[in-house]
């Protein structure tokens, strides 16, 4: 029986930044470990949880990889700023040493949320303005009301 069995693979894939940041759903299957090699990917950044989402059990060898665990708007809950600090700074250190994907589970608030954060900074734009260009690149991209208006003013 193959891994997947009966199951359909919804792993998304989309560049943020070219050859830089990339964004999308959990790679849970091997065929999700293909992908992110043949882009070159060679961190990855999880935002949610094992319990959540695991990761397939080659992630760790083929890639650097960590965790950091923010609410999602199923928890009724925010990410505290200093949440949001920790997976921005770790973020940004990634993309420094070499090319990231960032997902949460869904991709659609948590893992967006800290792309458009990225844009707002990296390209001196109005979250707004962020917000729309994460959208373009990224279908997925709905983040809550409340979890925009924790970014909108975000000190860097």
């Amino acid at each position: 029986m193959s891994e997947k069995s009966n199951q359909k693979n919804n792993f998304t894939f989309n560049w943020i930044l070219q050859n830089k940041l990339a964004i999308g759903t959990c790679p849970i299957y091997k065929e999700d470990i293909y992908v992110l090699k043949k882009n070159n990917v060679k961190n990855v950044l999880g935002l949610c949880s094992e319990e959540e989402a695991k990761w397939h059990k080659d992630i760790a060898n083929n890639f650097f990889c960590k965790r950091i665990i923010l609410p999602d708007s199923n928890k009724n809950i925010l990410p505290t700023n200093e949440e949001i600090k920790n997976a921005y700074t770790t973020l940004k250190e990634l993309i420094c040493k070499d090319i990231t994907f960032i997902h949460c589970f869904a991709a659609i608030e948590r893992s967006p949320l800290l792309c458009i954060l990225l844009i707002m900074e990296e390209y001196n734009l109005e979250m707004e303005e962020s917000l729309d260009y994460v959208k373009r690149v990224h279908k997925l991209t709905n983040p809550r009301n409340n979890q925009l208006l924790l970014i909108q003013n975000f000190n860097f």
